[in-house]
């Protein structure tokens, strides 16, 4: 998708807006450029011949009067009125390209957000876009303009005096030369201090949302220190791109200073010979810089049109990523789900240098509890992603009820899943809001169930707002074991076929395991789940435990099958876990 192609899809809906404003623009330039001319046949026509005792013509005094009096006035009204309307819609646009580029951004898949940090697709949806609004809208005025005021003037010229016209000419030649000499070196520099400024915006999010580490271990002097390196860099590369535009704007000025003196003193010249007249010099020299100023402006609102380019492509290369995780042109969706799941001769890969599964195979019975154990890094979270469809096989199949993942509708997949992931996420919203995220229309009745069965309503009840009383910023502060039980509330809300948890009561005292624990008996009765636990309670409830290493299962059966293995991989980490001598690395 090239540039123009981009913007044009952009202004589709406001086409006739944009057109209706631009032919006024046109016409508004063009009326704006006619007092010099009247100024001309007053000087010509009235002024002069009566300074001289000669017959002036009176008659189209009032005319011409009005012309170099009221008419700036209604230019200057309508063009006023002709900003407001074109701002309106540069207002819309950015609303427009801000909604579908989070939209792109949001159906993209992990492995695009694994390798882009949020901090550089923010700095792209609000600091780019707002960039590449001033290029659709006020920039596209400015340049119409210009071009129209540029053709207009040349073309007056021309008719007052071909010879000195030629100057008028080179003079905007040199101006594009001089242009096209800085525009590279221009756009350059605002392409890194665009990158310079993603850096800064990621490392800004970590350190902000991080500040409670930055804070224990007294880092807050070397985090301003590499802050403020990191804006000296952006620093120098933002004062690089303003001296080029400065001598951009000074080479210009200079030739247009160059040109008119040449011009003022070849009208001269040829008023000495009798071959123009002295209206004929005040006309000349106004249009020379009626032409010239639209020019130097053309130079100079080039800079800014090199900035929005320069954003503009920022935004298209992440419009550009095609998501892996599609659905198929012949998706369907399916019913009465079981929870049946098989992984079959799976190969996965992260990257393709360094698989992880090669021909795993697993059986995920329905209505059964599944632990997965092992070292981190061992593939239990990734074996939840394919699940999920978060990521593709490269080769086998996942199947739910011997259905092939891929092709099911994501929304049909994602509607019989409940997932609570290991990293507690909750959104600046009320409780209400967070618990029935994934379930936008359920009842009252349903939430407060959900949550009783997580073991937080009483909690909730506790507060002086109720389910109403808003969380994260500037709202309730709840410990990361609440939180966890919210969002432990908001996955079984749907009461889904397959229960998919990460690591879900790592955060929970003892006390609030145990009460959810027979809460959640009950909820997964019947029900396929799959946790990644380390809890020894959670561990030995399971149905069927598979224990991995290194993107392969050693061991599956119950926990007293596993036990009963003689030096086996699963009892070598319980009894370390039991024992309280579990390497850091290690999670069971």
């Amino acid at each position: 998708m090239s540039r123009f192609t981009y913007l044009l899809s952009l202004t589709r809906p406001y086409r006739t807006r944009l057109i209706t404003a631009i032919v006024l623009t046109m016409l508004l330039t063009a009326l704006s450029l006619t007092p010099p001319l009247a100024l001309r046949y007053l000087l010509n026509h009235v002024v002069i011949p009566a300074l001289k005792g000669h017959h002036a013509e009176w008659v189209l005094l009032p005319l011409a009067l009005a012309l170099v009096i009221c008419l700036p006035i209604l230019i200057s009204l309508l063009t006023n009125f002709n900003r407001l309307f074109i701002a309106a819609i540069g207002q819309r646009l950015v609303i427009d390209l801000r909604a579908a580029f989070y939209q792109h951004v949001l159906n993209l898949d992990m492995r695009f957000h694994a390798k882009t940090g949020s901090g550089v697709l923010m700095n792209r949806l609000m600091g780019d876009v707002g960039i590449v609004q001033n290029l659709v809208t006020g920039e596209t005025l400015g340049i119409v303009s210009s071009l129209v005021a540029l053709i207009f003037c040349v073309g007056i010229s021309f008719y007052l005096c071909a010879p000195l016209t030629l100057i008028l000419v080179v003079a905007i030649i040199l101006c594009c030369i001089n242009y096209s000499k800085y525009s590279r070196l221009i756009r350059r520099a605002n392409l890194d201090l665009r990158e310079v400024m993603d850096e800064i915006s990621g490392s800004l999010q970590e350190r902000l949302a991080g500040v409670r580490l930055v804070k224990t271990y007294c880092r807050e002097r070397d985090e301003t220190s590499a802050f403020l390196a990191s804006t000296d860099r952006a620093l120098q590369f933002g004062m690089r791109s303003q001296m080029l535009n400065v001598s951009l704007g000074a080479t210009a000025r200079l030739i247009g200073g160059i040109g008119s003196t040449s011009v003022y003193c070849g009208v001269v010249w040829f008023i000495l010979i009798g071959k123009l007249t002295y209206g004929d010099l005040q006309a000349m020299d106004n249009y020379f810089w009626l032409a010239m100023n639209p020019a130097i402006n053309l130079t100079l609102v080039a800079s800014t049109v090199v900035q929005a380019f320069t954003s503009l492509d920022r935004i298209l290369e992440v419009m550009r990523q095609q998501p892996e995780i599609r659905e198929a042109p012949d998706a369907y969706e399916i019913t009465d789900v079981q929870g049946d799941l098989w992984l079959r001769d799976v190969d996965f890969a992260y990257e393709a240098a360094t698989p992880l599964f090669e021909g795993l195979n697993l059986h995920l019975p329905a209505g059964k509890m599944t632990a997965l154990v092992g070292h981190t890094g061992c593939g239990k979270t990734t074996v939840t992603s394919l699940l999920m469809r978060m990521w593709d096989v490269q080769g086998g199949a996942v199947l739910l009820d011997g259905h092939d993942v891929r092709q099911l509708t994501l929304r049909n997949l994602h509607a019989h899943l409940g997932v609570v992931p290991q990293e507690c996420i909750i959104f600046e919203a009320s409780i209400h809001d967070n618990i029935c995220y994934g379930m936008p229309d359920a009842t009252d009745e349903q939430i407060i169930e959900s949550a009783q069965a997580a073991q937080i309503h009483d909690v909730i009840m506790k507060l002086p707002d109720g389910y109403q009383s808003r969380m994260g910023k500037g709202g309730v502060q709840l410990s990361v074991g609440q939180k966890q039980r919210i969002t432990i509330a908001r996955a079984i809300l749907r009461k889904p076929a397959i229960l998919i948890m990460d690591e879900a009561t790592s955060a929970l005292d003892t006390e609030s395991e145990l009460a959810m624990q027979e809460a959640m008996s009950i909820i997964l009765h019947d029900r396929t789940s799959v946790v990644v636990a380390h809890r020894l309670s959670t561990i030995v409830e399971a149905d069927q435990i598979v224990a991995m290493d290194h993107g392969k299962i050693m061991e599956i059966g119950t926990h007293d099958e596993l036990m009963n293995i003689e030096d086996g991989f699963y009892r070598r980490l319980y009894e370390q876990l039991k024992g309280q001598i579990v390497a850091p690395e290690v999670d069971v």
